[in-house]
């Protein structure tokens, strides 16, 4: 471990010269971009010359950093309220099938909204006709993007992808990781640990009925788009995503098992952990005088506590008005519909790091998404967990199965089932016991992720791409991946081998046991 620890540090302290380096994010996803932002921010402390191009701008922009404005927009805020409020009633419902067609759907639908906006932006096209070069491109092309590394193609600079979500469909096919789906599940489904025979038939179903669609009906459209904006002959969608030279997928042993990856799959967790920020002086004293301790409750960036239904919000009021701890509760419901209990204490927004890594915080109420499940096993705080969609389900099953949290369908929230998951947690000393084991194990790395993502995409940078660490299965044909050529011609050497044996034993039985009948027949 001390030599490993000494070889990377070794790699990230020698000289290396300034690169241009292009991280292009253009979508309003807050969750996904922080993890990524200290690994731009690093790369510019370096030395490198990076340019980001995002709806974010940069807290602090030096020389070697540059940040132009590109949002992608998805939906108008209203479109977006009223398509979240079907999908949380159908989750409340609990029609779970249509609901993942739902949600399947609307990724591809945002797909062939963003990439349109951003191909006829004024920043892209600046950036593709001026005299600009990169010697690497950083994105997240999963996510619903895959066009995006059209970028690598233009400015002949290898891509490094990041998905924040840990593998989907696309990435295991284009990873060499096609193979896999009979252990590794589609990160929307429940499914932990060892399948059983309906879920494995489910996980394949779905996931190689993605692959289909995707190569055979998403990316050619997109493929039409480039067409239709870049000039000159523009490769496949599905080539250049085989030529994507490294992939960092959020992920963590302790947050969702150990996968089988190839070389050029790197698990990053944690890469924008800071130091807490000091609480204020209000929220101080209430954390530091709670004898019952603290339970945070928070649904993330995405699902706000006005989106829900009202005998959602009054379930949760009514238990929280039953416990003895103090509730911080990230939320932006109208005080004046309800009555708030005098141990409820609502804020629109709290430093969630801080929250948790305070020691009197006994319990985190989530929504399960990958950066909130890693900051509650980075401060061993247990969980009760209330997914909506995409990973959280399967980030909360995971919590589940490992003993450090509860899973709480949305359409089982009822006072009963908050009151029992609530007090089970908070009760039994074994959820904070492997919550704490989880946390070990979780920190335990021979060297931080923000220096492994630097190593590793300074590493793309000196090797040219680095191409070597790829397995010839992201290369060759489906049909001989699984090996299906093969199955063909020895399945007809079988069926064939077994006609002959079938006819050579109906002519043997005919000669023995009919023609001395016939033959006697005849002599008579």
């Amino acid at each position: 471990m001390k030599l490993l620890t000494t070889v990377v540090a070794i790699g990230l302290s020698c000289g290396s010269h300034a690169d241009n380096i292009l991280v292009f994010l253009p979508t309003r996803f807050w969750s996904h971009y922080i993890q990524v932002e200290p690994i731009f921010h690093a790369l510019a402390n370096r030395g490198h010359n990076v340019t980001v191009v995002s709806p974010f701008p940069p807290k602090n922009q030096t020389d070697n950093l540059r940040h132009y404005f590109l949002l992608a927009e998805i939906f108008l805020q209203g479109d977006k309220d009223d398509l979240l409020r079907e999908f949380l009633e159908q989750r409340r419902l609990n029609t779970p099938f249509l609901y993942e067609l739902r949600e399947i759907n609307l990724g591809k639908t945002m797909g062939d909204i963003i990439i349109p906006q951003v191909l006829e932006s004024q920043v892209f096209q600046d950036l593709v006709h001026g005299d600009n070069k990169f010697d690497l491109i950083f994105t997240e092309a999963f996510m619903w993007q895959e066009a995006l590394v059209i970028l690598g193609h233009l400015f002949k600079a290898p891509v490094v992808t990041h998905c924040s979500y840990g593998y989907a469909p696309a990435i295991l096919r284009y990873t060499g990781l096609t193979n896999s789906v009979a252990y590794l599940p589609l990160r929307h489904f429940p499914y932990v640990g060892q399948m059983s025979f309906l879920q494995r038939m489910e996980n394949a179903l779905t996931i190689y009925a993605q692959m289909l669609y995707d190569e055979y009906w998403y990316y050619p459209q997109h493929d039409a788009l480039l067409a239709k904006h870049i000039p000159g002959p523009i490769p496949r969608i599905t080539d250049m995503l085989r030529n994507i030279s490294l992939f960092f997928l959020t992920g963590n042993t302790a947050l969702d098992g150990a996968k089988l990856y190839p070389p050029h799959v790197v698990e990053l967790s944690g890469a924008h952990f800071k130091d807490p920020a000091p609480l204020d002086k209000e929220l101080k004293h209430l954390m530091d005088t709670a004898e019952k301790g603290v339970v945070y409750f928070a649904f993330g960036s995405v699902v706000k506590a006005s989106l829900l239904c009202n005998r959602t919000v009054q379930a949760f009021l009514t238990v929280f008005k039953e416990l003895d701890q103090i509730i911080l509760w990230k939320s932006d419901i109208n005080y004046t519909d309800f009555d708030i209990p005098k141990n409820v204490y609502i804020r629109d927004h709290f430093d969630q790091i801080s929250i948790l890594a305070h020691p009197n915080c006994v319990l985190f109420i989530t929504h399960g998404g990958v950066s909130s499940m890693m900051e509650a096993i980075l401060y061993a705080i247990p969980i009760v967990g209330v997914p909506f969609f995409s990973d959280q389900d399967n980030n909360v099953a995971n919590a589940q199965h490992f003993g450090y949290g509860l899973h709480l369908p949305y359409s089982n929230v009822t006072e009963e089932s908050l009151r029992w998951a609530i007090q089970t947690v908070l009760r039994d000393p074994r959820f904070k016991k492997n919550i704490s084991r989880a946390s070990r194990i979780f920190t335990d790395k021979p060297v931080s992720s923000l220096d492994t993502a630097m190593y590793w995409i300074e590493y793309v940078i000196r090797h040219n791409g680095a191409h070597h660490l790829k397995p010839l299965a992201v290369y060759i044909p489906w049909y001989q991946l699984f090996l299906i050529d093969v199955i063909v011609i020895y399945s007809a050497m079988f069926c064939m081998v077994l006609y002959i044996f079938v006819k050579l034993f109906s002519f043997l039985t005919r000669k023995l046991f009919f023609a001395p009948k016939l033959l006697k027949e005849k002599i008579n």
